[in-house]
């Protein structure tokens, strides 16, 4: 295969002729978001994140990407300047149709790359709906899981913050503005009922952590800067995110590899 990994890169006969080299293709869709990401991050960073990851994939794999659309569903952030959503229907019919897209020309294993939150659920049923219109292989990998609820309660970093802002400078750190969040002071405040679920002291610290997740609502009654968490973005270490995006990406190669082994039934 050539360096090419992007569709929109090939001319028709290089794509005819990797079909025809490829017994089993697959086709990585990145998924991601433009909206605010703090006063730092660029608005596109969901999607910068999904497709680069989905770049290095595909070139250890021999896959392709394709990118549908840059915007996800996001109107929990339409609080800030620059955010764009689209409708979880509009999102939902753009997978979909480009599964379909994909089946039609002959690739039936579409592994959904999604790096922001707030498609989850929407792409999850996008790909149990493809599964069944079109006899598609659509897998969608699970995050790593395994957090420390206990820190996850005093870091909530969420969005914007220590560890999404070591990926951006792991992945694209010509688009961060760092000197944007010098001397930053955590601008995110939770109702007291919610608060008092951080309490350190607090017993199950899983449950908690639970219900603090599920009680995030629209960015902007929370936080004032955009980054939803208590850390610092002034933290961030490139350099650590790296070596768990390495493993991560370890990862995702083998289930790739994996999968190619497997014929349709």
């Amino acid at each position: 295969m050539s360096d090419k990994v992007l569709l929109q890169e090939f001319t028709r006969p290089a794509f005819e002729e990797y079909l025809e080299s490829e017994d089993n293709p697959v086709a990585i869709v990145p998924l991601g978001s433009i909206e605010q990401h703090g006063p730092h991050l660029p608005l596109g960073t969901d999607s910068y994140v999904a497709l680069k990851l989905a770049k290095q994939a595909a070139s250890r794999t021999n896959s392709i990407v394709v990118q549908p659309c840059w915007p996800g569903f996001s109107p929990h952030h339409m609080g800030f300047a620059g955010t764009i959503t689209f409708r979880w229907e509009t999102l939902m019919n753009i997978i979909v149709d480009t599964v379909e897209s994909l089946v039609t020309h002959g690739i039936k294993k579409v592994l959904l790359l999604n790096a922001h939150g707030g498609n989850a659920q929407i792409a999850a049923l996008a790909a149990r709906l493809a599964k069944r219109r079109f006899g598609a292989q659509v897998l969608m990998p699970g995050g790593s899981g395994g957090s420390d609820p206990a820190k996850l309660l005093q870091e909530v970093d969420v969005h914007a913050g220590k560890g999404e802002t070591g990926m951006a400078l792991n992945l694209f750190p010509e688009l961060v503005e760092m000197h944007r969040v010098e001397d930053f002071v955590p601008t995110a405040e939770f109702p007291p009922d919610v608060e008092k679920l951080r309490d350190p002291e607090g017993d199950d610290p899983e449950i908690r952590a639970q219900l603090v997740m599920a009680y995030i609502g629209d960015t902007h009654e929370f936080t004032e800067s955009g980054v939803y968490g208590f850390t610092n973005p002034g933290d961030a270490d490139a350099e650590q995110s790296k070596q768990i995006m390495d493993g991560r990406m370890d990862k995702l190669v083998k289930l790739i590899e994996y999968w190619k082994q497997i014929d349709l039934p």
